[in-house]
């Protein structure tokens, strides 16, 4: 989470991780809703809420106690909805948002079962531009506001590498731009528990990553006027990110990374469950890191495929990150 605790010289040093990221680029679900205007065969009057699919990817596990500043400027292109089978809705369909989200975090001394307590808070703004058979729905403005308490232990020497991993209990409030006679916006309306836990192994020049997620949505008591309805909520699911990287030169990674998202269990509308609404989504792509002191720089690219009741398209992301450390 923060820069790279103190390791023997004669174990391998990678470059500085990440922490949990809710970026705005994942609001491609709000316009799901949307369609229920032109089609009622693809009636998604309920969402997931906006997740870290992968904006975390190379040594995510490390961290250390100090400071962490991160800007996540990112962008999202879909040009299909998938249904519940897989299959692209008809029409022509487009959809692109593009976002940045402000990052902070601290790691401090303290100890606790073990790790050094930390938190982290998160702010991320964005642009949506949807457009569906003619019709075109914009909107944009501050996304909710995510926030909370993690642990982070310090790193292990295992097996002629090293070890590190992470547990952070993430919280978004519905502070986001919001408007019930509109059927997109950028904000939630929900609170969103969203913990997570993140490791890292790396032997010499390779390293492995992952950071497993559950996702819960609480009820929207003030779903969009259109719909007719008093109140919405979103299954449960979970998410992963995964990620392979090699440093092919001094203070530069290169490797592959991805993430899936699996809903498992049916949006309610009204109390009542909604049979085949679960959403499902796997991106494959290529990334890079560099370092530059206490600087890093990341890019990430994923092509969507596997998806159901979502847009499926492309997506880019970049990060920038200031570690300062406690010493």
């Amino acid at each position: 989470m923060m820069v790279r605790d103190p390791i023997p010289a004669e174990q391998p040093l990678g470059q500085f991780p990440v922490v949990v990221t809710r970026t705005a680029a994942q609001l491609v679900f709000v316009a799901l809703a949307a369609f229920t205007i032109r089609s009622r065969c693809f009636a998604r009057e309920v969402k997931l809420a906006a997740v870290n699919l992968g904006e975390t990817s190379f040594e995510d596990g490390f961290g250390a106690p100090g400071w962490l500043v991160q800007e996540f400027p990112d962008a999202y292109v879909a040009n299909q909805i998938k249904d519940g089978n897989g299959n692209s809705i008809p029409g022509t369909n487009h959809l692109t948002t593009y976002s940045t989200t402000t990052h902070a975090a601290y790691i401090s001394t303290i100890h606790f079962f073990g790790a050094w307590l930390a938190f982290e808070v998160l702010q991320p703004v964005a642009n949506v531009d949807l457009k569906t058979d003619g019709t075109s729905f914009r909107t944009s403005g501050l996304a909710d506001l995510t926030f909370g308490p993690g642990l982070q232990w310090a790193t292990t020497a295992i097996g002629g590498g090293v070890f590190a991993h992470r547990f952070v209990c993430d919280m978004s409030v519905p502070t986001g731009s919001y408007d019930d006679r509109q059927p997109v916006s950028i904000g939630n309306h929900c609170v969103v528990i969203n913990p997570y836990y993140a490791v890292t192994y790396e032997l010499d020049k390779i390293e492995f990553s992952t950071r497993l997620h559950y996702l819960w949505n609480s009820r929207n008591d003030d779903p969009f006027v259109g719909y007719g309805i008093r109140n919405t909520q979103a299954g449960q699911a979970v998410h992963v990110n995964y990620a392979i990287s090699y440093e092919a030169w001094k203070d530069v990674r290169v490797g592959f990374n991805g993430y899936w998202l699996q809903q498992f269990t049916d949006d309610k509308i009204d109390g009542i469950a909604e049979p085949k609404s679960l959403e499902r989504t796997v991106g494959l792509g290529a990334g890079l890191q560099i370092r530059s002191q206490n600087i890093w720089y990341h890019l990430n690219a994923y092509k969507e495929t596997d998806v159901r009741n979502r847009p499926s398209g492309w997506k880019v992301a970049a990060r920038i990150t200031l570690a300062l450390s406690a010493s």
